[in-house]
């Protein structure tokens, strides 16, 4: 997006260069790649910033800063990557999961990239999330076989371009390099002085030290130094102190210090979940008698205007017949002012609720549910691509827990038109071409080979034969 000419000799440096730091990402373990700074001043890749969902940016088109304060901090190190090499690092950063239905796979969002297994959509596609990944088993094969190559490729290029790069480098060009290098980092630390404080959350937000790469790094670093080997203690994969939520796990009635802990913490939890309950109700009450009188409001203002149409009509026919008996009087026929013309009736969208071929004076404002015929909780209606119809999530048998990604290739049915579509499939498969009906029950199976050993007696065969098997007979005889 740089305005810069392609030809320009002007030394570019990334973020972590300007800043003179080696910066460690929040969300994964993985040390290379493109880092924004967080407006904690912590730091993150771009592509986990992408794909990680609760992540935020202050500058969208710049991406940056990148805000974290919004993502639950449950969700680090709750779930462990299936393809971290190193076990220690597997429970560091977010893991993110397969977009693939139900799957329970988990991973870093660098190492699904190193894997070839994360996709975008296209940018024709309008979609809200376009950043989605899969599992090895979700993911098209030759897909990701091809990213992968590619990616690797992409590595080994940097490193040995690098390496040609400074070779090629004169001294000159080295100094002047290192000058404009110091100019940036000075810029840099003068906007990060006064810059302003970034938001902090009131409430101590507790994270796992094991959740973070750089702690482990350190701590590595540590033992390495005191001659401790970090081999001789086994890792630790299972989940003994946090729950899928990041929560502890129930413990058993004892007179404990943990028991104790676990209890008071739940009451609290219980408390916090309870008031927050109420606070939500209070307020979707509060929107659904809001969304009422706007739909009576809006229901007022339709009658008004379809009586200002009616209105609107009469007059137009009355001038129309004015308008014939002065071209009787001149003798004439007069060309129709435009005002006297009846309007053309606008077609509402497919997003307003439309259908092709059919014309209505109001767009659809408040779409009702196709099950439970109520227009309330607008944000939760999915629409029906076949029979162009809303639903409820919570509506549909079995009920959805979020949207379902509808992409250029791919389309959502509801469960009425998925039945319909597979018997129209099956009566399909059961028409023969002339139109008679089969069932698949009555298809006998294939004729099998009988050699002419095994022939039945001739008595059975055909009488009727040709001359030329007559003239066969007689000359074996």
């Amino acid at each position: 997006m740089s305005s810069a000419s392609e030809n320009s000799t002007e030394p570019w440096f990334c973020d972590a260069c300007k800043n003179g730091v080696t910066p460690s990402c929040e969300l994964c373990p993985n040390q290379d790649g493109i880092f924004k700074e967080t407006d904690a001043g912590r730091w993150v890749h771009v592509v986990c910033a992408l794909y990680v969902p609760g992540v935020a940016f202050g500058d969208i088109d710049k991406l940056r800063p990148v805000t974290l304060t919004e993502m639950n901090y449950s969700k680090y190190g709750a779930k462990e990557c299936s393809f971290c090499e190193d076990a220690r690092f597997a429970r560091t950063g977010v893991c993110i999961s397969c977009d693939a239905g139900m799957c329970r796979s988990y991973f870093h969002v660098t190492c699904a990239q190193r894997e070839g297994l994360l996709s975008e959509a296209a940018a024709e596609e309008d979609i809200a999330d376009p950043f989605f990944a899969y599992c090895k088993q979700h993911a098209d094969r030759f897909d990701r076989k091809w990213k992968r190559k590619n990616y690797l490729a992409l590595q080994s290029y940097c490193k040995v371009s690098l390496q040609e790069r400074e070779k090629q480098l004169t001294p000159e060009a080295q100094a002047r390099i290192t000058t404009r290098l110091q100019q940036y980092r000075a810029k840099a630390e003068l906007s990060r002085n006064t810059r302003p404080q970034a938001w902090v959350p009131r409430e101590k937000l507790p994270r796992p030290l094991t959740s973070s790469a750089s702690a482990i790094r350190k701590l590595m670093r540590k033992a390495e130094l005191m001659g401790i080997s970090t081999d001789i203690f086994p890792v630790d994969t299972s989940d003994a102190s946090a729950s899928m939520d990041g929560r502890r796990k129930h413990k058993q009635p004892a007179l404990t210090a943990d028991f104790v802990n676990y209890y008071l913490e739940r009451n609290m939890r219980m408390i916090q979940i309870q008031d927050n309950i109420s606070e939500q109700k209070n307020l979707k009450d509060k929107l659904e008698s809001e969304q009422e009188k706007l739909h009576v409001e809006y229901s007022k203002l339709c009658e008004i205007l379809e009586e200002l149409l009616n209105v609107n009509g009469t007059l137009r026919s009355e001038g129309q017949a004015l308008w014939a008996l002065l071209g009787g009087i001149v003798g004439q026929k007069l060309s129709t002012p435009a005002i006297l013309k009846a309007p053309k009736e606008r077609k509402p969208s497919k997003k307003e609720g439309g259908t092709p071929g059919k014309s209505s004076s109001l767009p659809a404002i408040l779409y009702s549910c196709g099950i439970c015929k109520k227009n309330q909780d607008q944000h939760l209606l999915v629409l029906c691509d076949t029979c162009k119809l809303y639903y409820h999530l919570g509506c549909l048998e079995p009920p959805l827990t979020r949207m379902p990604k509808k992409t250029k290739n791919s389309y959502w049915q509801c469960s009425e038109c998925d039945q319909a579509s597979s018997d129209e499939a099956d009566i399909a498969m059961e028409t023969l071409p002339d139109g008679t009906k089969r069932s698949r029950r009555q298809i006998k199976g294939p004729i099998k080979f009988i050699p002419q050993e095994m022939s039945p007696e001739p008595k059975k065969q055909q009488l009727r034969s040709t001359p030329m098997e007559a003239r066969d007979c007689r000359d074996l005889k």
